[in-house]
């Protein structure tokens, strides 16, 4: 089990992430934390990852994170080693914990004879861009993101250049300075940036606001990256897969197969959060003229039980009738067992 916290003040990065006005923590968040959970334990694979809710971050206060790695099964025939792991989280002071996201890691044996990061990466590895790539207009990708209801801050705003070759698309990702990326696997901002550009590649969900659902077979292959070349090529209608190099093409990581899915604004209220989508408001009702019944309306509590119910009819004959008291006030005393 591997426990830290997260919050605003310590992550403020984090506060850039805001999906339809709420503040989430990113689906490559999850991804981070499960590589480098499987890392701990000698997993270099992330065999599957699914995100089963989403973690909205509250403006106070902070968030208790844990990472559960399960034992290691017996070894498959192919010599793939597998673990469970999941990630849960819970506000401060609350009881109950909620599950994230759930996944499976592996340690895995490379076919003999084969270096499986030059097949992976072959289409970032080559010349850059490629021959015969159209560039795309990411002048304003931000703001038309913003417009539907993604508001990315600075952090997260990585995506400078982007071509289409084919079914591929190519993107340039860069972490601004601002953000250190040396203490991470992969820094989350900079792996969500290199997912930005499956809006070009012509997914269902991605045009309709969609977000990351699953991953299967990540790899990463090298920490600390800060410049990024991407490659994404279309497997299906909500599914690419990912190559992702450093600038001079030297491999970063592999996703074989990222699958997005729409998340409505129902759907971010059933994270973890701070309940900062429901508020109490208070709403003025007009009211007629109070002059019979006057301001203030004062029930006695000192008769009966019967009495002071009848005290009560009395003033919703009044509202009944269009008068109404701006107060009700009902004495209370500590020795009467009548029940209101």
């Amino acid at each position: 089990m591997f426990t830290s916290r997260l919050s605003l003040r310590t992550h403020p990065w984090l506060a850039g992430y805001v999906v339809q006005g709420v503040v989430v923590f990113p689906g490559t968040g999850y991804v981070e934390l499960a590589i480098r959970a499987g890392d701990s334990v000698g997993c270099d694979q992330l065999d599957e990852l699914a995100l089963e809710a989403p973690l909205v971050l509250p403006a106070q206060g902070s968030v208790q994170v844990q990472v559960v790695v399960g034992d290691a099964d017996a070894p498959a025939a192919a010599g793939a080693r597998r673990r469970s792991v999941a990630v849960y989280a819970r506000l401060d002071g609350q009881d109950d914990w909620t599950r994230h996201a759930t996944g499976v890691v592996s340690v895995t044996t490379p076919h003999a004879g084969q270096d499986q990061a030059d097949v992976v990466f072959d289409p970032v590895s080559q010349a850059w861009p490629a021959p015969g790539a159209t560039e795309l207009d990411t002048s304003q990708f931000y703001e038309q993101l913003s417009e539907s209801g993604f508001a990315y801050g600075p952090v997260f705003q990585g995506l400078s250049r982007a071509w289409q070759r084919g079914d591929q698309i190519l993107a340039e990702i860069e972490l601004p300075e601002s953000a250190p990326a040396e203490s991470f696997g992969i820094h989350p901002a900079l792996l969500d940036a290199a997912l930005h550009p499956t809006v070009f590649a012509g997914l269902d969900s991605a045009r309709d606001g969609g977000l990351p659902f699953s991953f299967t077979d990540v790899v990463l292959r090298a920490s600390g990256a800060s410049r990024l070349r991407v490659a994404l090529t279309r497997t299906g209608p909500d599914e690419v897969a990912i190559a992702v190099a450093d600038s001079t093409g030297l491999p970063v990581l592999s996703i074989g197969s990222l699958t997005m899915r729409q998340l409505t604004a129902d759907g971010l209220t059933t994270g973890t959060g701070d309940g900062s989508m429901l508020r109490m408001e208070w709403i003025g009702i007009p009211t007629r003229s109070v002059s019979s019944v006057g301001e203030w309306v004062v029930v006695d509590r000192t008769g009966s039980v019967d009495a002071v119910y009848a005290d009560l009819s009395g003033v919703s004959t009044a509202l009944e009738e269009g008068l109404a008291p701006q107060v009700v006030v009902l004495a209370v005393s500590g020795d009467s067992d009548a029940v209101v």
